[in-house]
């Protein structure tokens, strides 16, 4: 479900379907604009979509080794740094994902932040909030917590350096007005309705966080042990930074460049732990670690082996957690799944070559599991009569050549669209059966998991279901129920 998303909506964009006006969108629209960039360049295939995160896994990579060479850290050691950070960027996923182009472009504006610290350099700073806005169109958080956490770092900015204070508002007020010029820009050429993107993006998407946050019982010693490895490093920085040396403590530069570096760390972990994907903030180890590195002379003089010591748990934890999630693919829950009985992907489709196709529901057989997509891709195409697909195979409409005129971008009840008895329930069944209207939909077809979702949505006497395969369903519409009037 998770991987697949994006390629769908790249796809769709591709072909002149608008975010939030054409489909319910709940997360980041940026991204299916990019894949439609990068699918119009180089073809609507699994290669393409890989390029797309490969390059921004890049991106991110080459920004923090320039970061670290900035904070005066050596080439050799930079690069060291940023090698390991790479491992545990992207790679954890693989493909593009909105987690972590928001969170590229959170850290990047962090590192701006650092950097006119660090340089005194306001002009950077003019950046910021247009990195902001990228995070936020890519999804909502973590680009809220950073944004919150980037206006209490401005203040204490402010305060420490209050004889520059008209400087440093006017430039990040400057670099607002041009995000939100530009914001309105990407409004008006991709002719979203602010209306919708206000109700699903904003509104609904509200519902999701609030009802996350209410459900999580916080136990500090419990998130230390989440995430102790990471905290180790974190630790030892929030340590540094309280005792510091008198010295060291008037420098108020190096006390801001710091607190920014654990202000962003928390907020990742804030972000971690109210998602419901799986732990992908591991970066932050290597990150931790470089940062320690540079300014460990600060700390502590003369104590070369702790330095020693947090090197080699850094290298220990990048070590575990490639294995964990790189090899053996945690994140695509495959971690338990034996990845030799991957079969290649060219036997669904050759638009998808280069992907060893294995998933959770079909662990021992995939083939299996291809032949009943096969199967299903098989009546889909016979089908003449307007038809829209629900399904988490969402190359099967790319790979087929056609629109899958689905109301929504992907199908995940609660989460990606509500359902009865949610918070605007009413008004998304009425954009729903809209969609069905608009485009004269007389069958739902829906593939593997989520046969239920019609019935989540429509009244039983709106369609009949048949099973027409080994995992495909069609609910022919009745458009003369009730909810359809």
């Amino acid at each position: 479900m998770d991987n697949f998303v994006l390629y769908n909506g790249g796809y769709r964009v591709l072909n002149g379907f608008v975010p939030f006006n054409d489909y319910w969108l709940v997360t980041g629209p940026l991204l299916d604009y990019l894949n439609a960039l990068f699918f119009n360049f180089f073809g609507v295939n699994w290669k393409t979509y890989i390029y797309h995160s490969s390059l921004f896994n890049l991106i991110i990579t080459l920004t923090t080794y320039l970061f670290f060479l900035n904070l005066r850290l050596s080439k050799i050691w930079s690069l060291f740094y940023s090698i390991l950070f790479s491992c545990l960027m992207y790679s954890v996923v693989g493909t593009p994902f909105v987690d972590h182009h928001s969170t590229i472009f959170l850290i990047i504006a962090f590192y701006l932040f650092i950097y006119g610290v660090h340089n005194n350099s306001y002009k950077a700073h003019f950046y910021i909030p247009f990195l902001f806005l990228l995070s936020f169109l890519s999804k909502q958080t973590p680009a809220a917590y950073g944004i919150i956490g980037m206006c209490f770092l401005i203040l204490i900015y402010i305060f420490l350096n209050s004889s520059k204070a008209k400087k440093i508002i006017s430039t990040f007020l400057l670099g607002s007005l041009l995000s939100v010029i530009l914001l309105a820009l990407f409004f008006y050429f991709t002719g979203i309705t602010l209306s919708n993107f206000i109700d699903q993006y904003i509104l609904f998407a509200q519902t999701i966080g609030e009802n996350r946050l209410s459900e999580i019982n916080y136990n500090f010693f419990e998130l230390v042990l989440e995430f102790k490895l990471i905290n180790i490093f974190l630790f030892y920085l929030i340590g540094a930074t309280i005792f510091l040396p008198k010295k060291t403590t008037l420098n108020k530069n190096l006390f801001l460049i710091l607190l920014s570096v654990i202000c962003l760390s928390v907020i990742m972990i804030f972000h971690q732990t109210i998602t419901f994907n799986q732990n992908f903030i591991f970066f932050l180890i290597p990150f931790l670690m470089a940062i320690i590195h540079i300014f460990q002379k600060k700390f502590i003089k003369n104590k070369n082996y702790i330095l020693i010591i947090l090197i080699m748990i850094c290298i220990f934890s990048v070590g575990k957690y490639h294995m964990r999630f790189n090899e053996q693919r945690k994140f695509n829950e495959l971690e338990k799944v034996d990845l030799k009985n991957a079969v290649d992907a060219l036997n669904i489709h050759k638009s998808l070559e280069g992907l060893k196709w294995i998933t959770a529901k079909y662990p021992l057989d995939p083939n299996k599991e291809i032949l009943d997509i096969k199967e299903a891709m098989r009546i889909i195409k016979k089908e003449k009569r307007h038809k829209t697909i629900i399904t988490h195979y969402q190359f099967i409409a790319p790979v087929l050549s056609i629109n899958d005129y689905s109301p929504n971008q992907w199908h995940h009840p609660t989460v990606s669209f509500p359902i009865q008895k949610q918070k605007y329930f009413k008004k998304y069944k009425l954009y729903f059966i809209n969609q069905l209207k608009k485009n004269e939909i007389e069958t739902i077809y829906t593939i593997g998991d989520g046969q239920h979702i019609v019935n989540l949505i429509l009244n039983e006497s709106c369609f009949e279901t048949r099973q027409v395969g080994n995992i495909i369903f069609s609910h022919i519409l009745n458009n003369k129920c009730k909810d359809f009037k």
